[in-house]
């Protein structure tokens, strides 16, 4: 089978095609991503779009479901796999540590080999953000997915490889430290008070003291580690640190932190959209968030959404067709072969993520 690109017309195009590169509009904007496999609305998007040329891959007609599906399939399936197996691991690391048990680095850097570290495809990534995950074992998958927000976040700012890796494994133990919160603090289904929020506070100085003594793990991850709850506005802690005081990992950590907690199920509340997210996190995180850290952010991981379905107040359920940057929560959707700008329209907004 030749993966041999064919630039076609938008007219020429049909359903099933498989784009072969990234497609943007005339502002820079995506529209769709590589290895998408296009419908008849996409299609007409890019009509509207006013995108005239297309890449897609050469294929043999009577092949081709089998050549888009079999190997998309098996990767993803790969990379799911792998997840749960470093969800795992990562339950491993803590349990051995909240045992009192000593820990090498060497048990942490598998998850750095594995195909959820070195995958080409940040969607898995953020496919597996948004999975409904086990109550009961929420830290673990918060802390991988902090991880791999973070290792996507360093490629998107176009860090070192040392750094990103750095920054992966700074991910997967930011919050080692809970393994030293009473489990009827860290449980609790419900707010805090003043008194158990002070010993939750703590978590990120018991994270700092047992990685400093994790042979191999250097002190640029430990700070991370230490001041991963820290703000612009010096209002985080411990140690209520300002910007200028605050390392880069640390403000990814935070970032991804905010992100991964706000979009999960949690017993004391129902997970947000991921465009309430984006909201709060655009306009409600002035002064608290790196503003070059979070415009990155955002700018990247929003294009992801492109694509999804969604619910409206008018109960409808539309396609996500295009991301506003004035405002990454109301984004323009397909519904019924008509455009809703939920930026503008004063009756129609997002309810539902599908």
């Amino acid at each position: 089978m030749s993966d041999k690109k064919l630039f076609l017309s938008v007219d020429a195009l049909k359903p099933g095609m498989i784009t072969a590169e990234v497609i943007f509009n005339r502002f820079g904007n995506v529209l769709l991503w590589d290895n998408t496999e296009l419908n008849e609305s996409m299609i007409q998007h890019l009509r509207n779009m006013g995108v005239y040329t297309v890449a897609v891959y050469e294929k043999r007609e009577q092949d081709f479901k089998t050549y888009i599906n079999i190997p998309k399939t098996m990767t993803e399936l790969k990379f799911k796999i792998d997840y749960q197996q470093n969800v795992e691991k990562t339950k491993d690391i803590f349990r051995k540590i909240s045992a009192g048990r000593h820990v090498e680095v060497n048990e942490i850097c598998p998850i750095i080999q594995s195909e959820v570290y070195h995958t080409e495809s940040n969607r898995f990534v953020i496919d597996a953000v948004m999975q409904v995950r086990n109550a009961d074992e929420y830290t673990y998958y918060h802390s991988l997915n902090v991880s791999l927000l973070a290792m996507v976040m360093g490629k998107w700012l176009k860090l070192s490889k040392q750094d990103v890796q750095d920054l992966t494994v700074a991910g997967i133990l930011h919050d080692i430290g809970k393994t030293q919160v009473p489990d009827e603090i860290l449980n609790k289904p419900g707010k805090l008070t003043d008194e158990e929020f002070e010993i939750m506070k703590r978590h990120s100085e018991y994270g700092y003291n047992i990685v400093v003594g994790i042979k191999g793990i250097n002190e640029r991850i430990c700070t991370a580690i230490l001041t991963h709850h820290e703000k612009e506005d010096g209002s985080g802690y411990p140690l209520g640190l300002t910007g200028d005081k605050i390392g880069l990992f640390a403000k990814i950590l935070t970032v991804a932190d905010i992100f991964d907690a706000m979009t999960a199920s949690r017993a004391y509340r129902d997970k947000d959209t991921p465009f309430k997210v984006f909201e709060l996190m655009q306009h409600g995180s002035f002064g608290k968030l790196d503003p070059i850290v979070l415009n990155a952010f955002l700018k990247n991981i929003t294009n992801y959404y492109i694509g999804s379905k969604v619910r409206l107040n008018t109960g409808e359920i539309g396609e996500v067709v295009f991301m506003n940057s004035r405002d990454f929560s109301k984004p323009v959707v397909m519904v019924n072969n008509r455009y809703v700008d939920t930026m503008t329209s004063k009756t129609e907004e997002i309810v539902e993520f599908l």
